[in-house]
C-alpha cells in the first residue's frame, strides 16, 4: 500500500469573465504592453548573442525594464502593473530554458522562440499577487477584486468553489471570450492504492470511452460537433469569395474562430468532465500509450508512389483528431496525481486481438468493428469491452498485481 507524501500541491481554476468594454479596452491595452516586452526582450537576447556570443538572464533584462519605463517614448509602460510586466520577461525566460533542456535531452518539441503576435497568439497577462485578490458573491453575481491599477471588479462567471490560497490569476483573451485562470495552493489528497478501484480504458471513435466495467461508457456530443462543423464548412465557402484582409474578411473570420472556439470547448468540457468521474472514483487509470501523430498521418504518398484510400483515411484520422484523446490522457495524468492516484500507460499491440477469458491472440478473432469472437473458447462480447479489459489485466500486471480476471499472457499469433 502507497501513499502520497507530498503536504501541498498546486491547482488552477478557471472561469468565465465578463469585463466592461472600457475594462476591456485597458486589459486589452496591458496585453499589448506585455506583448511588446516580450518581443522586445527576444530581440535583446537574439541580438546580444548574435554580436558578443553573450546569453542574457532575466535579472540583466528585468533591471533595464526600470529604466526603459523612464526613456522617452516609453512612459506608457508606466500605466501597466509593473510585475505583469516582469511576468512577460520571465515567460521568456522559461521558454529559453524550456528550448535549450529538449535540446540536451534531444527531444523533438517546438523549436526556438519566436515573437509574438496579435491576432496569432493567445492574449494573456499574469498577476503574481495573489494575496490581493479576492472573488465577492452578491446575489447571484460574483466579481473579482484586487487587480491592481483597476478600479472596481469584474464580473466573474463561478461555476465551483475556489479551494486554497490565490497564488497568481491569469487574464486571457481569444476569438472575443475572457476568461481568468487562479493557480493555488492547497494541501494535497491522500489516498491509498488498491486493485478493487482499478480501471481499464480502451478509447475509439464509435465508442469514445469504454472501460472494462459494466454500463460505464462514455460518449463526446458527435451530434452537436458534425453540426458546427457543417456551420463552418459554409461560412468557410462564404469567406473565399471575399477579398483578403477586407473588413468582410475579418467579419467571417470572427465567426469562424468561435465556432471552432465552441467546438473546443464542447470537447474541453466532456474531458473534463469524464477524466474527474473516472480519477475521483479510480486509483489506478489504465490506457493505451498511443502515438497519434503516427496514427493521423496522411495516406497520399508521393507522386511516383500514390497512396490507396486516401479519403478514406482522411476520413478517419479527422474522426481520431475530433475525439481529443491525447488531451484526455494528459487529463487522466493529472488528475489522478491530484486525487493521489496513478495513471498506467500500456503497449496497445494485440489489446483488441485478445481474447480476455483465455489469452488466445488472433487477428480473425476481431470479426468487424463491433463484434469480438474468441476462435478458441467461443468467447463473444463487444470489441471495445473486451478491449477494456484487456488493457486492465496488463496494466496490473505490469505492476506486480495478479487477479482472476487477468490471465496470463499468450504471446503467440495464431
Amino acid at each position: 500500500m502507497k501513499e502520497r507524501t507530498k503536504d501541498f500541491e498546486r491547482i488552477s481554476y478557471k472561469f468565465r469573465l465578463r469585463p466592461s468594454k472600457s475594462q476591456q479596452r485597458l486589459l486589452i491595452q496591458w496585453m499589448g504592453a506585455c506583448r511588446f516586452v516580450y518581443n522586445c526582450g527576444l530581440e535583446q537576447r537574439i541580438n546580444a548573442y548574435n554580436r558578443c556570443r553573450k546569453s542574457l538572464s532575466y535579472n540583466d533584462q528585468q533591471k533595464e525594464l526600470v529604466e526603459c519605463k523612464k526613456t522617452e517614448g516609453l512612459e506608457w509602460l508606466r500605466e501597466v502593473p509593473s510585475q505583469s510586466l516582469q511576468m512577460a520577461l520571465r515567460n521568456l525566460d522559461r521558454a529559453y530554458q524550456n528550448f535549450f533542456r529538449r535540446v540536451k535531452e534531444g527531444v523533438e518539441a517546438p523549436g526556438f522562440p519566436k515573437e509574438k503576435k496579435k491576432g496569432k497568439h493567445i492574449d494573456s497577462i499574469t498577476f503574481p499577487q495573489g494575496d490581493r485578490f479576492y472573488v465577492s458573491c452578491k446575489t447571484k453575481k460574483s466579481f473579482v477584486f484586487g487587480l491592481p491599477k483597476l478600479k472596481g471588479g469584474i464580473k466573474i462567471v463561478q461555476h465551483r468553489p475556489i479551494e486554497g490560497k490565490i497564488k497568481s490569476a491569469t487574464i486571457t483573451h481569444k476569438s472575443g471570450e475572457w476568461y481568468i485562470s487562479f493557480s493555488c495552493k492547497r494541501e494535497a489528497l491522500k489516498r491509498s492504492f488498491n486493485q478493487e478501484k482499478a480501471i481499464g480504458i480502451d478509447l475509439g471513435v464509435a465508442k469514445t470511452i469504454c472501460t472494462n466495467k459494466d454500463n460505464l461508457e462514455f460518449n463526446l456530443d458527435l451530434k452537436s460537433i458534425k453540426k458546427i462543423e457543417k456551420k463552418i464548412s459554409k461560412l468557410q465557402r462564404k469567406e473565399a469569395k471575399q477579398k483578403k484582409f477586407s473588413p468582410r474578411w475579418n467579419y467571417f473570420q470572427n465567426i469562424i474562430r468561435k465556432k471552432h472556439s465552441k467546438i473546443a470547448r464542447i470537447r474541453q468540457d466532456f474531458l473534463h468532465k469524464t477524466s474527474h468521474n473516472i480519477c475521483k472514483g479510480h486509483a489506478i487509470v489504465i490506457l493505451e500509450k498511443l502515438v497519434i501523430k503516427n496514427m493521423t498521418k496522411s495516406a497520399s504518398g508521393t507522386i511516383e508512389e500514390p497512396g490507396k484510400l486516401v479519403a478514406k483515411k482522411s476520413a478517419l484520422n479527422k474522426s481520431i483528431l475530433r475525439q481529443g484523446w491525447g488531451m484526455f490522457r494528459w487529463f487522466c495524468e493529472y488528475k489522478t496525481n491530484r486525487f493521489g492516484g496513478h495513471t498506467v500507460l500500456i503497449n496497445p499491440k494485440n489489446t483488441s486481438r485478445r481474447c480476455s477469458k483465455c489469452g488466445h491472440i488472433s487477428e480473425s478473432n476481431r470479426k468487424n468493428q463491433a463484434d469480438f469472437s474468441c476462435e478458441k473458447c467461443g468467447h463473444t462480447e463487444n470489441a471495445d469491452k473486451n478491449a477494456a479489459k484487456n488493457i486492465l489485466a496488463l496494466g496490473l500486471q505490469s505492476l506486480g498485481i495478479q487477479t482472476l480476471e487477468a490471465p496470463t499472457i499468450v504471446t503467440k499469433v495464431a
